[in-house]
C-alpha cells in the first residue's frame, strides 16, 4: 500500500531530543564513512587555508545575509588544465569553453540561516549543488532546524573555490558551534562533488576537480552520508509517483537518476537504485518499478547510451499496455529535468519533476542523520 509522508513536526521532536541532551540513551550504528576515517578526530586546525583569495569580492553579507552571493569565478590556464585533465566532459573543452561552463553552472556562495538568536555547542553545515531561486524555498523548508542549531549552508559545487564553505564554518563556529555536523546533500556517495568536498575537509588526497585549499577550523567536523538507498527516499519516490498513478497494477515506474561520470560508479549507482524500487515494488502495487542513471556528466556516447536505454524501457512497457510513470531521485526540480523531457520526446509517459527535497521525508532523512551524528561522537567519546 501507499507509503505515508511523514510531518515535519516529527523532525522538529527528533531535533529538539537532540538539543536537549537526549542522544545518550540513543543506539549507535556502526560508524563508517566515505574514506575510511575518523572523521570526528580530523584535525582542521593543522590543514592549509593560505590559498583562500576572495580576489577583491566583499565578504560582507547581502540584504539576505549572503555572502559572495554573485561572484563571478576566476579562472587561470592552471586551474582549466586541471578540470581538463580530471573532468571527462572537458577533455576536448578550450579554456574559453570551460570558462563558459562554470559560470552557466552558477556560483559558490555562504549562506548562514540562524537567527542571531540562535547559540550552541552543536552547528550544522549543509553542501548542496544549488537550486537557484530555489534556495530561498529550501531555506524555509529547514526553518525547524535552524532555530535550533546554528545552521548555514555552501551552495556551489565546489570546482574552483572552497572559500565560500570557509565562511559558512566561520559563522558557524561564531555561534558557539564546537561540534559541525556536515550534511551533503547530493543523491549518492558515487559522484565527483562529494570526492570535492572530502577532498575540502581533509577526507582524500586528491581534489576531484581544481585543487583548491581545504578549510581551516578548530570545531570538530562530523561528515554525514548522503541519502543514497534510506528508506525515506524510496518512500518519497513512491509518493511522488503514486501523485501520478491513475492504475498502479496497470503501471510501469522509471526511476530516473543523473548518474555519476565513471563505468565503475555507474554500476554502483545501479545497485542503489535498484534497492530504491526493491523497496517501492514491497510497499506499492505497480506493475513494475525500475532505475536508470543517465550518466548526464559522463561524454556524449555515454550518455547517448544510456538515454536509448531509458527510451527502450518506456517503450517496452507501452508495448505491453502500460501507463509509463517517470520520477527522479535528484535533489532539486531544476536540474535535468529539462533534459529528461527532451530525452523522451515523442513517447507517451507522465513525468514528476519534483526533486526529494520537497517532501516531508527529506526534512525526516535529515533530523535522523543528524542525530546519527552526534550520536556516534558522544558514545565514541565515552
Amino acid at each position: 500500500m501507499r507509503a505515508m509522508s511523514l510531518l515535519k513536526s516529527t523532525v522538529l521532536l527528533g531535533l529538539v531530543l537532540i538539543s536537549a541532551g537526549a542522544i545518550a540513551g540513543g543506539h549507535a550504528a556502526k560508524a563508517k564513512d566515505h574514506a575510511g576515517m575518523d572523521h570526528g578526530a580530523m584535525d582542521h586546525g593543522a590543514m592549509d587555508h593560505s590559498g583562500h583569495d576572495m580576489a577583491g569580492h566583499s565578504t560582507e553579507k547581502d540584504e539576505l545575509g549572503r555572502r559572495l552571493y554573485g561572484m563571478q569565478h576566476k579562472m587561470d590556464p592552471e586551474m582549466t588544465a586541471e578540470l581538463r585533465e580530471k573532468v571527462d566532459l572537458f577533455e576536448k573543452y578550450s579554456d574559453a569553453e570551460i570558462a563558459l561552463s562554470m559560470n552557466m553552472m552558477g556560483g559558490n556562495y555562504a549562506w548562514y540561516l540562524s537567527d542571531d538568536s540562535v547559540a550552541g555547542s552543536q552547528g550544522v553545515l549543509l553542501l548542496l549543488h544549488g537550486f537557484k531561486n530555489e534556495d530561498g524555498r529550501f531555506k524555509r523548508q529547514i526553518e525547524s532546524m535552524t532555530n535550533i542549531f546554528p545552521t548555514a549552508m555552501a551552495p556551489g559545487m565546489s570546482m574552483m573555490m572552497s572559500d565560500h564553505i570557509q565562511l559558512a564554518l566561520d559563522d558557524i563556529k561564531a555561534a558557539g558551534a564546537q561540534q559541525i555536523v556536515v550534511v551533503p546533500i547530493v543523491s549518492n556517495a558515487y559522484n565527483t562533488m562529494l570526492r570535492q568536498w572530502e577532498y575540502i575537509f581533509g577526507m582524500r588526497d586528491e581534489a576531484a576537480y581544481a585543487s583548491v585549499s581545504r578549510v581551516n577550523t578548530d570545531a570538530q567536523v562530523l561528515f554525514a552520508k548522503p541519502p543514497g538507498d534510506d528508506p525515506l527516499i524510496a518512500e518519497i519516490l513512491l509518493d511522488h509517483a503514486y501523485e501520478l498513478s491513475e492504475d498502479a497494477p496497470n503501471e510501469a515506474v522509471v526511476i530516473a537518476a543523473h548518474g555519476p561520470q565513471s563505468a565503475e560508479d555507474n554500476v554502483k549507482a545501479l545497485a542503489e537504485l535498484e534497492i530504491l524500487a526493491k523497496y517501492m515494488r514491497e510497499d506499492g502495487d505497480f506493475a513494475s518499478v525500475q532505475g536508470i542513471t543517465l550518466q548526464d556528466d559522463a561524454p556524449a556516447e555515454v550518455r547517448d547510451a544510456n538515454v536509448e536505454k531509458l527510451r527502450g524501457i518506456v517503450a517496452g512497457a507501452q508495448s505491453k499496455g502500460q501507463r509509463v510513470l517517470v520520477v527522479t531521485n535528484l535533489i532539486g526540480s531544476r536540474t535535468i529535468q529539462a533534459k529528461l523531457r527532451a530525452d523522451l520526446k515523442g513517447l507517451d509517459y507522465t513525468f514528476n519533476a519534483k526533486g526529494i527535497v520537497e517532501h516531508p521525508n527529506f526534512m525526516k532523512w535529515m533530523g535522523e542523520t543528524i542525530r546519527e551524528q552526534f550520536e556516534r561522537n558522544t558514545l565514541a567519546s565515552r
